[in-house]
């Protein structure tokens, strides 16, 4: 975790999550200061993650006989990998709780530690893939010589990927025990504050940005109507 310091990415990311361009106001800036603060105080990160043999066939990325992950851009981003990881990082549910007792306070400040949040699970989940990296170069098989490569994270709930499809990556690293992480009936993690994600490992070089598309919200994006987008390229 950070040092206590907003760090680049995540005051970059929580500024566009709050729909601000350009460089914010001194009183905004000084804001989001305190609530990153506030937000590490509460935080109790943690993360979870395995490295599997796949199959990526014509609907579903196949885990194990059992676990199928199903959607598109799933079998298209495992397309030229035998392995993934399967990943899930939590905030930690005081980062919910404080929260919901600012939204009773202060709806502005609730909404500058809600993107504060959004943000730094990302960072979390960045600061792991080194790890994975390194686990999936140690243990790659004998027939695998030369450079690992990593696709892209990739989470249920965008680009037709069915939210429901994070039950079963806490179902496969037994999330809910060694993170605390569950999903609700509807498709909310909780806490809230928490991502699951797959991650493609391939032999040769692989794309590792997000594009509009293949997000299946492009035509009514509120990023793209202002000029910008989500991911990192259009």
């Amino acid at each position: 975790m950070a040092d206590g310091k907003l760090p680049p990415s995540v005051r970059a990311e929580a500024l566009r999550l709050l729909g601000v361009s350009g460089e914010p106001q001194a009183d905004l800036s000084a804001e989001m200061e305190n609530c990153y603060a506030e937000l590490l105080r509460h935080s109790s990160p943690r993360t979870v993650y395995k490295i599997f043999d796949i199959k990526a066939d014509d609907d579903a990325v196949e885990i194990t006989p059992e676990l199928r992950l199903h959607g598109a851009v799933l079998v298209e981003l495992c397309r030229e990998s035998r392995r993934a990881a399967l990943l899930a990082a939590t905030l930690g549910s005081g980062v919910d709780r404080l929260i919901t007792r600012t939204q009773a306070e202060s709806i502005s400040r609730a909404m500058i530690l809600d993107a504060c949040a959004s943000a730094e699970i990302e960072r979390l989940c960045d600061e792991t893939e080194p790890a994975i990296m390194a686990e999936a170069s140690r243990t790659a098989p004998a027939a695998v010589k030369g450079e690992i490569w990593l696709t892209m994270r990739f989470s249920p709930g965008y680009s037709g990927v069915e939210a429901a499809e994070s039950a079963k990556i806490i179902m496969a690293l037994n999330a809910g025990r060694a993170i605390g992480l569950s999903l609700t009936h509807s498709g909310m993690l909780v806490p809230i504050k928490s991502v699951t994600a797959i991650i493609g490992i391939a032999d040769r070089p692989q794309k590792r940005y997000r594009s509009c598309a293949a997000c299946a919200a492009a035509g009514a994006c509120p990023y793209r109507k202002r000029g910008a987008y989500c991911g990192d390229r259009a």
